[in-house]
């Protein structure tokens, strides 16, 4: 409250003033509207009086119109008293906020400067820093240098008597190269020569051998393709008569020299897998006939040789009556 009234003395003032002319107003005003009754005399009273109606209405409307208007200064003094204390509120607020502005401010400057100080003191720090780093690398590098240096004289030193070494061990490699090769020359011609004749034996060897082994294949290969031929007739004979001994013949075939070319696929036992007509007679009749008497005929007789079986897988034949 005393921080209110050192900041708005003014207003202050004049708040106290106008609440004092309204006592005031309030105590003379009221005695002036109300003046004393008259006392009125006890026991009967006989004598009657005259009442100013007129009087006592103009006076009960200004009583009306001093409350009213008392009524109204009040209300207007206690809107302006707000009023005051809504722009002393609002004036403290800014003051305060303000105040709080500043304050916030003062603390970023100061963190500011103190994030400032603290930058400057790691950069100085950091500088520092890399100043050692960079004596204490320099001391290094040098210390390096200086055993590089020496290491390098020592390997010089060692390379320089590895050297004089390897050259006398050299020649005396070269030497005892030399005498073991000439052996050594002197060995290969003996071996060449006993490999030379050794080798012209065995290609004679090899060419007896091989010759014996062609005449026997070629003898073999004659024998197996006489052997396959007979069982190949054999197999086509035995394929035939059994595909006539099923064969009926059709109504309208007697008498007629027909003949059909069919083509039948069987499996590693003989049993049939397809038949099909690849060269009609002319008549659908008669080569239906020939389908069904391969069909009926199922298992078809298969060769006994691995080579032949596989002919027989499918083949081709033309199948003519009694023939």
């Amino acid at each position: 409250m005393l921080d209110l009234i050192r900041r708005h003395p003014l207003g202050f003032t004049l708040a106290v003033l106008m609440h004092v002319a309204i006592v005031l107003l309030m105590i003379f005003g009221l005695d002036w509207l109300n003046p004393p009754e008259i006392q009125k005399p006890t026991g009967q009273v006989v004598q009657a009086r005259l009442v100013d109606t007129e009087q006592f209405a103009r006076q009960k409307e200004i009583k009306h119109k001093t409350e009213k208007r008392q009524t109204e200064q009040k209300h207007r003094q206690e809107e302006k008293k707000k009023e005051e204390k809504k722009k002393e509120e609002q004036q403290r607020r800014e003051v305060e906020r303000k105040k709080q502005l500043e304050i916030k401010k003062q603390k970023e400057q100061k963190k500011k400067q103190a994030e400032q100080k603290k930058k400057e003191e790691q950069r100085k720090k950091a500088e520092a820093e890399k100043k050692r780093k960079l004596a204490l690398k320099k001391k290094e590098e040098e210390k390096k240098k200086k055993l590089e240096l020496e290491r390098k004289k020592k390997l010089e030193q060692e390379k320089k008597r590895k050297e004089e070494a390897r050259k006398k061990e050299e020649a005396k490699k070269k030497a005892e190269a030399k005498k073991k090769a000439e052996a050594k020359k002197k060995a290969a011609l003996e071996r060449k020569k006993k490999e030379e004749a050794e080798r012209k034996r065995k290609a004679a060897e090899a060419k007896r051998l091989a010759d014996q082994k062609a005449r026997e294949a070629e003898l073999q290969a004659q024998g197996a393709a006489e052997r396959d031929g007979r069982e190949r007739d054999s197999v086509t004979a035995a394929i035939k008569r059994k595909v006539q001994n099923s064969w009926l013949r059709p109504p309208g075939a007697a008498g007629r020299d027909l003949q059909a070319t069919v083509r039948v696929r069987l499996n590693d036992s003989g049993s049939v897998l397809l038949v099909r007509v690849i060269k009609p007679s002319g008549s659908s009749a008669f080569d239906r006939s020939v389908v069904s008497a391969v069909n009926k005929a199922d298992p078809l007789p298969m060769p006994k040789s691995p080579t032949l079986i596989s002919e027989f897988r499918e083949f081709t034949f033309i199948f003519r009556p009694n023939k």
